[in-house]
């Protein structure tokens, strides 16, 4: 599975309550009864940020850009992506609608569960770090070390301890700006962040142990030399709300009706959703 990530804020002139309903149901409704999306995206993700945290809470500070929101799609292929965007049921029911900013910073990557409890289910309190590379180092060199001398520094320091649920790290994929041209996501930041790696709590207090925890923030910091631009990376904290899974064993998801034929969703969207103009005369 390859993730397709998206974070964003509220738009200008709008607040952070209106986004949030707005994006939690009136985007979800839309969502669920578009069929494309549904057929694309086989797990989506929604992520609230939580007001509270600081940046003496954390390893790396919370973005002058102050992201609000973290969405995350699991696609088959980097041609899903193209099509999520470009499919005419989405154009044509999800591009009038401006939720959030037009700003965002736009991923795609390919992820590794470095950790998990057993007992672990998605859904609450995480921390994610956005990780700018070393300018020094190539984009290999980057994922080599990511995976191998800092995912084992974290394991040890961090995942053993029961500091936290569960640890993953994504590694940026190559994303052609040009796909997004005339979508809602064309002022998309791309490339900023070579890796993005999530963290899952019990809980906020949990999450604040990390920063202060001797033995855990050793081990990122000195995970950092050589790898990690500590001074260009940021977090984000943030609350995970799972929409839909259609892949994992435990959590799965029923497939919603907009993909049985035979279903009311699916016979109004056979109608069509455009033009707009209400008829004056009954066709024969």
């Amino acid at each position: 599975m390859l993730r397709f990530t998206l974070a964003s804020r509220h738009p200008e002139g709008g607040t952070r309550e209106r986004f949030f309903y707005e994006w939690s149901i009136l985007h979800v409704a839309l969502m669920l009864t578009t069929p494309s999306p549904m057929r694309l995206f086989k797990r989506y993700a929604q992520h609230f940020n939580l007001e509270g945290a600081t940046d003496d809470m954390l390893v790396y500070p919370l973005s002058s850009e102050k992201w609000e929101s973290f969405a995350d799609h699991w696609v088959e292929s980097y041609q899903d992506v193209i099509d999520s965007v470009s499919k005419k049921d989405y154009v044509e029911r999800m591009q009038p609608h401006r939720f959030g900013s037009s700003r965002f910073i736009t991923s795609l990557s390919t992820s590794e569960m470095i950790y998990e409890r057993s007992d672990f289910r998605s859904g609450g309190v995480k921390l994610i770090h956005f990780l700018k590379k070393d300018p020094a180092i190539a984009p290999a060199a980057f994922q080599q070390g990511f995976s191998g001398s800092r995912a084992e520094k974290l394991k040890k320091s961090v995942c053993a301890r029961n500091l936290v649920r569960k640890y993953v790290q994504s590694t940026a994929l190559d994303l052609d700006p040009a796909i997004f041209k005339g979508t809602l996501f064309e002022l998309g930041d791309i490339g900023l962040y070579a890796g993005i790696e999530e963290f899952w709590f019990d809980s906020f207090a949990d999450l604040a142990r990390l920063r202060t925890d001797p033995e855990a923030c050793a081990a990122i910091r000195s995970s950092e030399e050589g790898l990690v631009d500590a001074a260009g990376s940021i977090s984000m904290v943030v609350n995970e709300r799972v929409v839909w899974d259609f892949v994992t064993p435990v959590e799965r998801t029923p497939l919603p009706a907009i993909l049985n034929k035979e279903s009311l969703e699916a016979a109004i969207d056979r109608q069509g959703y455009q033009p707009w103009a209400l008829k004056t005369t009954v066709e024969a």
